[in-house]
């Protein structure tokens, strides 16, 4: 079964978390939320700064780099102990979207 994810921004809410930290920012969050999965009541996304920038074409690894690390420093993701080991691993994040006026439901579609 496919899933769906929907994210929606409660205004005025997630307007201070925009003015803030920018359309890159928000960007590059929407892209770790739309990959993540639910494990327990966390969200996690495993995946990598070049894996973003591809998919956010509009978007250098070096911007995606400077957005994760500022998001970072928000408290909207961390990256949970131990830190890759390796260096191909990708970086697991856990993302914590309180106070960001940004809601996310998951849902599962029937196969087609």
């Amino acid at each position: 079964m496919a899933s769906e994810t929907l994210i929606e921004h409660r205004y005025p809410d997630a307007l201070p978390f925009l003015r803030q930290h920018g359309p890159d920012a928000l960007a590059v969050l929407h892209d770790l939320i739309a990959h993540a999965e639910r494990r327990g009541d966390e969200l996690v996304v495993q995946t990598s700064i070049r894996q973003i920038a591809a998919r956010l074409t509009f978007l250098s690894k070096d911007t995606v780099h400077r957005r994760l690390r500022q998001l970072h420093r928000a408290r909207v993701i961390r990256i949970p102990a131990p830190r890759p080991t390796s260096t191909f691993q990708r970086p697991t994040y856990v993302l914590d979207l309180t106070g960001t006026g940004i809601s996310v439901t998951t849902t599962r579609r029937p196969s087609t």
